[in-house]
């Protein structure tokens, strides 16, 4: 292998250097293009927010801790596919790159889970699984090296699934702390002049979820004037006359915003309903029976009186009553309304023009 290189760059120096401007010139262009893209990929990475920026930095280096393990186990898995296993160069390729795609495709999953807090049982162990394979590979591939060379080729895949298994819990406990919201608690002040109060609004924080004592207390003093409202109202008993979904928040003390929002309007079509019931009921007060009421009198007179006067057949005391609603069994009023009736086509009568006798 060494004369192989001594001879390739003997044979170099013998081209002249014209011959190898192109590919100078495409080297350079290719290593500006490179440094152009790190510096970039720094100014990017220096922009993010602090926490950002370490995960970012973590993730490629354990990517790019990865990658040369990747190579490395690449080297023994092509060559013991195409010196043991008599496949051709193409298929052993496909053999690396199916084992690692699939080692790939579990720690992806993995990391995925971890970011959202799930501990990823069977893809890391698949992980584990392949890279523990890879390690004894390498460790039977080398057998015929030093100890120090065997040891190395097998460690690699070891500390790869170490690094990577650090990456996992790394990730699983950023999102824990991201979930816990950390409040104020109680003063010791406060503790030591009101422990009963303190006591109750700890147990109200830790009920309600709330991480701040000034919200729990807050929160509870809309609730109990939530409470005393609809006590107001409508009395005692008053959880058993308002919607279970403000009944159930108020008394557990959950989403009591929510059902404080809608006390308003609860007490209002309550107090609508009630002055609806008690025009309802003063219209029945005010109500007066056909026997007693001036306007059914009045009318029964009128229409008796012209009776009278153009000499039709008039109702009996039975039929008026019936006639104006009036119980058959009063027939005092009908005989008041006959009697009215009776005096006053008496009276029009009486004050009417009388034809003059002819001579």
């Amino acid at each position: 292998m060494n004369d192989r290189i001594v001879a390739a760059l003997e044979a170099a120096t013998t081209i002249p250097w014209w011959d190898l401007t192109p590919l100078l010139t495409g080297v350079a262009l290719i290593a500006l293009l490179l440094i152009r893209f790190i510096a970039s990929a720094v100014r990017a990475i220096r922009d993010l927010s602090e926490e950002k920026r370490d995960t970012t930095i973590q993730l490629l280096l354990t990517i790019g801790f990865l990658v040369v393990v990747g190579a490395l186990v690449a080297e023994g898995i092509i060559g013991f596919a195409r010196d043991e296993m008599g496949l051709g160069p193409v298929l052993s390729v496909a053999v690396f790159i199916g084992i690692d795609g699939v080692a790939g495709f579990f720690a992806h999953t993995a990391y995925r889970w971890a970011k959202v807090g799930g501990r990823a049982l069977f893809p890391r162990a698949m992980v584990i699984l392949i890279i523990t394979g890879s390690a004894w590979f390498q460790w039977i591939h080398a057998a015929d090296l030093a100890l120090a060379a065997q040891v190395a080729r097998a460690g690699m895949p070891l500390i790869a699934a170490l690094l990577l298994e650090t990456l996992l819990v790394s990730r699983r406990k950023s999102w824990k702390q991201a979930q816990t919201t950390t409040g104020t608690s109680v003063p010791r002040a406060r503790w030591l002049w009101d422990p009963i109060g303190s006591a109750g609004i700890t147990r109200r924080q830790q009920l309600w979820a709330v991480p701040d004592w000034e919200d729990a207390l807050e929160l509870h003093m809309i609730r109990l004037e939530a409470i005393q409202r609809l006590r107001r109202e409508f009395g005692p008993f008053w959880a058993w006359k308002v919607p279970a979904t403000v009944a159930v928040r108020l008394r557990k003390g959950f989403r009591v915003p929510d059902a404080a929002a809608m006390v308003d309007d609860i007490i209002t079509e309550h107090q609508s309903q009630e002055r609806s019931q008690q025009a309802n009921d003063l219209t029945d007060l005010l109500e007066i029976p056909p026997a007693r009421d001036p306007r059914v009198f009045e009318k029964a007179v009128k229409a008796e009186t012209e009776a009278i006067l153009a000499y039709r057949q008039r109702l009996s005391e039975r039929d008026l009553c019936t006639a104006y609603g009036v119980p058959t069994t009063n027939r005092r009023w009908a005989k008041q309304v006959k009697k009215e009736a009776a005096s006053r086509a008496e009276e029009k009568r009486s004050s009417a023009p009388t034809d003059p006798v002819p001579a």
